[in-house]
């Protein structure tokens, strides 16, 4: 699909919570890059809020070319379904295989995507709120996800409808936003038939160890046995209640398109990451947070770290942006990773102490020795991590990830 006609972008203004126009895209039909441009009402109304610090830097004055995804502008491609969303998608309107980014875009509701911005045909926003199941509905909510994708007919009709209305929100696997009785947003990802071990068990217990080894997790909560499947929520970190967060992936700020293959591996780079968020405006404490979940990522063996797994937050109490609490962290359930998905240091994806200290300096360590220190106490935290939330796997999961864990201490000890 092409578009001749302007996508109005709207964001849900990070002070009040109003929707405004911040700008529009245009795809002309005769060619392969789309255009960005702040609208001018944007800044008539004294607001400056770059929507990507990276690729959108606020300027009136400025039409922004996409280079990557089909003529997409990184953040819009952030607020597109991925492979579950479209699948959705393609499932409720017949569309094909190989539908361009823009079709999904459009076609998506706003009700529950990423971050903070929607889209729409008017110069006026239209955004319809967020009315998300609630706790209670979980039962039927894994229920209804598992049918789906097993594709299955609905067990509740209503609810699968509501399910494919708000088909943004990312990832691979099945999953829905349902809202606690506290009105916080979690997301909810069941376990599936083609799982080869309990993937919402060791997501839940691998979010809680990062937690309990002093790292920025994202909150989880872990339900077992529902309708003959496991499920975990996680506690979405672009959402405050009925305000939304404006966020940008990894992927964005580091310019690396996701799939992207070999050509991006360049740009797969912590040190890279950690560099972009100085250049953001982030502050120390986050490139040495990224720093510990790397070394995490080695220990625990989860080598899903990809671009789109890594994000940063607007917070607007701070007026800056920050590293995203860590999300989606699953260690292997087949083998133990030798390598990562991202480079620990300049051209290595090899799991070494050396690979984790030749580039600290990128992290903001002020000398390698500081990061040695950092990174032997972190391994120390990390071991009493393991101690504390072992218990969340049964007998055989604990020792496995017990053996991986004193496995790769070893490759990373003095």
């Amino acid at each position: 699909m092409t578009n001749s006609k302007p996508v109005f972008v709207y964001l849900q203004r990070p002070d009040t919570g109003d929707w405004v126009t911040v700008g529009r895209y245009l795809k002309p039909t005769e060619t392969s890059s789309g255009t960005f441009r702040y609208a001018p009402s944007y800044a008539n109304a004294g607001l400056a809020w770059s929507i990507d610090p990276v690729n959108l830097p606020f300027g009136i004055d400025t039409e922004w070319t996409a280079a990557r995804y089909q003529g997409m502008h990184d953040v819009l491609r952030d607020a597109c379904p991925d492979a579950w969303g479209q699948a959705l998608l393609r499932r409720e309107h017949n569309l094909p295989e190989g539908t361009p980014l823009l079709r999904y875009l459009v076609l998506a509701s706003n009700a529950d995507r990423w971050g903070a911005l929607a889209v729409g045909s008017g110069k006026k926003p239209s955004v319809v709120e967020l009315a998300s199941p609630k706790l209670p509905q979980l039962p039927l909510l894994v229920e209804e996800l598992n049918a789906m994708s097993e594709h299955r007919p609905a067990v509740d009709a209503r609810l699968r409808k509501r399910l494919v209305q708000t088909a943004s929100v990312g990832g691979a696997r099945p999953k829905a936003t349902v809202q606690d009785e506290a009105g916080r947003y979690w997301l909810v990802k069941p376990q599936i038939a083609t799982d080869v071990a309990d993937i919402p068990r060791l997501e839940n217990m691998a979010q809680q160890w990062g937690a309990a080894s002093g790292l920025d997790f994202a909150q989880t909560a872990f339900h077992g046995g529902i309708t003959g499947r496991s499920a975990v929520r996680i506690l979405r970190f672009d959402r405050e209640h009925h305000q939304r967060r404006m966020c940008v992936s990894a992927a964005s700020l580091l310019q690396a398109e996701y799939p992207g293959g070999a050509a991006h591996a360049d740009r797969w780079s912590y040190p890279r990451l950690a560099e972009e968020l100085r250049r953001i405006g982030a502050p120390a404490e986050d490139r040495i947070e990224l720093f510990g979940r790397m070394i995490f990522n080695t220990l625990c063996g989860n080598d899903d770290d990809h671009v789109r797994n890594h994000a940063a937050v607007y917070r607007h109490e701070e007026k800056r942006w920050r590293l995203a609490p860590a999300f989606d962290v699953v260690p292997n359930p087949v083998e133990t990773p030798r390598t990562l998905m991202l480079q620990l240091s300049m051209g290595r994806f090899d799991i070494c102490r050396a690979s984790m200290l030749t580039d600290a300096r990128r992290f903001g360590f002020a000398s390698g020795e500081e990061a040695e220190r950092y990174l032997d106490a972190l391994l120390v935290r990390i071991r009493k991590g393991f101690e504390t939330t072992a218990h969340l796997l049964d007998f055989h999961w604990q020792a496995l990830l017990l053996e991986r864990l004193q496995d790769n201490m070893k490759v990373l000890d003095r």
